[in-house]
């Protein structure tokens, strides 16, 4: 059994002492959406609104709003949660869903005293944080909205919505009844933002994962405001991320960015009396600004192919950042978020070499041991400080659901081979397990393309897949019109598909 599943075990433990349907993530984590002023714990629940007159007088409430509580309180009574139903419906089948392996994580198991002392009465402050300051996007993905892309709306707004089978795609006016557009005020006037920064001091203290999101955060001054905090209030527990298309507008801002990483990066000292212990002889720490930092980076394909699905992408610009991120810095790591869909498969092989190559380059072993010089302190002469050989490059190819027509499953059967030759792509260059190995592909990174060729195998009903695939057709026929993309051009693979598709129109 793997520690991810023992830990996993040991949380579906704790929680049946406390009651069948119980989940530490409805606590300890959360990800805020303060563009419109939405929450949910974990990402499968849908978001809910938060309430602007807690927040003037309770910031915690961007996380701990009263439909959490209520929600928290059925948990502990053994009550399921509608929300919750992508959790129950796998518990259904008999399977362990993220409930059990959520809770297993170090972050909540962390959080676990602080959950049962609250009760679903109080305010508990999470360890694990996502949030979205601002929409503001340079992109246009093919599967995204106007709720997350400025561009996109500009785009919605001068040509209308997609016209598709069923309805109108990134309609503004149905988004903006659901409550998903983004409020009407400028960043600066934002209240939730405004919730957010008072709040953040006393969240900061027992911050374990802070991530950051978008649209582009790079675009955003409050992503370097948080970088500028934790460089100046170190925290070495802190998994610090940002979610980014390393391709932003201006050069400039990634200049910031590089030089905001290599400040977090410089070795610091101070004192840190509540974690250690004076009477083992000193209460002060030697590290960098935060444990760790991550670049998350969507790309979900290969040269034109991947410009084509995330329109505004200069596919060469982001190789060069991603080049000079892992050049100028020690530490940083790279997780390369490729959502799986239709237009993913036939450059998918050349994605993984590319992903191999970066690994060849800069996660090989023999690549040695650094080391940084540490300051003196209170004449004590350090060691200097060790940064060993690590993956710094990863990856992983989540399935898209929606939009529907985007998904694997509207292609043929033929198709499956595209991936069946990936899966062996893989095999061939597996990873070493008698050795650490950083170069070669992880089990589990196999085990997740098998798991998208599966998916890819299950029969969408007729009617649905009829609907599908006139949408996949009439979206990217007006995507070519609007964007000055040509589809056959680009996935020249496709070009019979793509024919009979429009045959059928």
């Amino acid at each position: 059994m793997s520690n991810y599943d023992k830990a996993a075990s040991n949380a579906e433990q704790q929680l049946q002492e406390i009651s069948p349907t119980m989940c530490y993530a409805k606590w300890a984590q959360v990800s805020l959406h303060l563009t419109n002023g939405r929450t949910h714990s974990c990402y499968h629940p849908p978001t809910h609104a938060i309430d602007l007159e807690e927040i003037k007088v309770n910031p915690s409430a961007l996380h701990n709003t009263k439909q959490k509580k209520a929600e928290r309180k059925q948990m502990i009574e053994g009550t399921r949660p509608e929300g919750c139903s992508y959790c129950w419906k796998i518990e259904d089948v008999g399977s362990r869903s993220d409930r059990v392996y959520r809770s297993g994580e170090y972050w909540a198991q962390n959080s676990r005293e602080d959950i049962i002392a609250s009760s679903h009465t109080g305010d508990v402050t999470p360890r694990y944080v996502e949030v979205n300051f601002n929409q503001a996007c340079n992109f246009k993905c093919s599967y995204c909205s106007p709720h997350l892309s400025t561009t996109w709306e500009k785009e919605i707004k001068e040509h209308g919505p997609y016209a598709v089978t069923y309805g109108e795609h990134n309609n503004l006016e149905s988004l903006q009844k659901a409550g998903l557009m983004p409020i009407k005020v400028a960043q600066e006037d934002n209240p939730y933002v405004d919730a957010f920064w008072k709040w953040w001091p006393d969240l900061y203290k027992k911050l374990e994962v802070f991530r950051m999101t978008g649209g582009e955060p790079l675009m955003d001054v409050n992503t370097f405001k948080v970088l500028d905090y934790v460089y100046e209030h170190p925290n070495a527990w802190l998994e610090l991320s940002i979610t980014s298309n390393m391709c932003p507008p201006k050069e400039m801002l990634m200049d910031k960015f590089v030089s905001s990483i290599q400040k977090l990066e410089e070795i610091q000292i101070w004192e840190e009396p509540e974690r250690f212990n004076p009477d083992s002889g000193n209460n002060w720490y030697v590290s960098t600004a935060c444990k760790n930092f991550s670049v998350f980076v969507s790309c979900d394909g290969y040269g034109k192919q991947a410009e084509y699905m995330r329109n505004g992408l200069d596919f060469d610009i982001l190789q060069k950042n991603v080049k000079r991120l892992l050049t100028e810095t020690d530490n940083t790591s790279i997780t390369f978020i490729n959502t799986f869909n239709a237009l993913s498969l036939t450059s998918f092989i050349p994605w993984l070499e590319w992903i191999l190559e970066l690994r060849q380059e800069f996660s090989k072993q023999n690549q040695g041991t650094k080391y940084k010089k540490i300051p003196n302190r209170d004449g004590v002469e350090h060691p200097d400080y060790v940064i060993r050989p690590k993956q710094r490059i990863w990856f992983d190819i989540p399935i898209l659901r929606s939009p529907q027509w985007q998904s694997i499953q509207v292609l043929p059967k033929e198709y499956e081979s595209y991936l069946e030759d990936a899966i062996a792509f893989m095999e061939a260059n597996k990873a070493n397990e008698d050795i650490i190995d950083y170069t070669g592909f992880k089990d589990f990174e196999i085990d997740k393309a098998r798991r998208n060729l599966e998916i890819m195998r299950e029969e969408m009903p007729a009617g649905e897949m009829e609907h599908a695939r006139k949408n996949f057709y009439n979206f990217f026929s007006q995507h070519d019109e609007r964007r000055n993309t040509d589809f056959v051009e680009t996935f020249p693979e496709m070009k019979d598909w793509w024919v009979a598709t429009s045959n059928d129109q």
